[in-house]
């Protein structure tokens, strides 16, 4: 079977019924997805952040599996993973944990209403900066933010959001005719995120638990409790890893994040016990093998920002 082409994703075959739906830098996905059949039915993890993007992966869905029914899972709150949501039929469960649903009821109104006033001016800065720019990696860097903005501005006028409507604490066992399906509920990018992992196949999708070759956003979270994650997840003897942002990864990336996390935390602690102050963050390097990483700017400084303050807290 030929594999659906789109503008704002690449679709990899993982498995047999197992596809990764990678985010292209110049397309509206934003995030990574993913399309797993079990037999049966076929999930469909995460739904990216423009309506245009998922109606693309729902339709990649349908040709790629011969399942009718369909179920979607948000992986967390952050809206480049939900707000495809609309664009799936209303007979589509959305499943989510209870946390993660609470927090897209409560929390998407008031970002949407930020991005109405913000991101024009957002975008026209990152275009004049874009003009400037010289250095290739910053270029790409900006680029990226201008297609960012652009998604969630031409996404406004039509933007409806749509909740879970079945949620869960625990762990929750998908077993369909085809493949067993785990929903392993963690924490630390935000105060709930989903891991999806397919044991058989020792494959599993991340959610914004794993960046890939681009810095995480730290600040939604616990750092500590973002680690603890890792190395549990660490432990299940995966051969591919899909992050939430990046290239399908491998086993080694968990323990790059966990690197990078901690190396980040012994930046800002240093700073506070030297008495720099935070705002002097953007003139912290960025430590190796992580500067080659995109975002590096953006994230990088705002995750400096994050720890700087929790290390000032606990009097570091």
């Amino acid at each position: 079977m030929r594999i659906p082409e789109s503008k704002h994703f690449q679709l990899q075959r993982l498995a047999d019924g197992v596809y990764a739906a990678i985010a292209s830098e110049r397309g509206y996905a934003i995030c990574n997805a993913g399309i797993v059949d079990t037999g049966g039915r076929t999930i469909v993890f995460d739904t990216f952040i423009s309506p245009d993007a998922a109606k693309e992966l729902l339709r990649a869905t349908k040709r790629l599996t011969p399942q009718n029914a369909i179920r979607v899972v948000n992986s967390h709150y952050h809206n480049d993973h939900i707000r495809g949501n609309q664009v799936f039929p209303s007979d589509v469960d959305i499943l989510s944990t209870a946390t993660t649903r609470e927090e897209i009821a409560h929390k998407e109104p008031e970002v949407i209403k930020w991005e109405k006033r913000n991101i024009p001016k957002a975008i026209a800065d990152a275009k004049s900066k874009l003009n400037l720019e010289k250095d290739p990696k910053r270029l790409r860097d900006l680029a990226f933010s201008v297609v960012y903005y652009k998604a969630i501005m031409e996404s406004h006028p039509k933007l409806r959001m749509r909740l879970p409507n079945i949620t869960f604490k625990g762990n929750l066992m998908i077993h369909g005719t085809r493949r067993e399906v785990q929903l392993l509920p963690l924490t630390g990018h935000t105060a709930s995120d989903i891991v999806l992992y397919l044991p058989d196949e020792r494959i599993a999708f991340m959610g914004d638990l794993l960046f890939v070759n681009m810095h995480p956003y730290l600040a939604s979270g616990s750092p500590e409790r973002w680690k603890k994650s890792l190395s549990k997840i660490g432990k299940l003897g995966l051969q591919t890893l899909v992050p939430g942002h990046g290239p399908v990864g491998q086993s080694s990336d968990l323990s790059l994040m966990f690197q990078y996390i901690q190396s980040l935390e012994t930046i800002a602690r240093n700073m506070v016990k030297m008495g720099m102050p935070a705002k002097e963050a953007h003139l912290q390097p960025v430590p190796q093998p992580f500067d080659t990483w995109m975002m590096s700017e953006d994230h990088f400084i705002a995750n400096l920002e994050f720890l700087y303050k929790e290390a000032s807290q606990k009097g570091s």
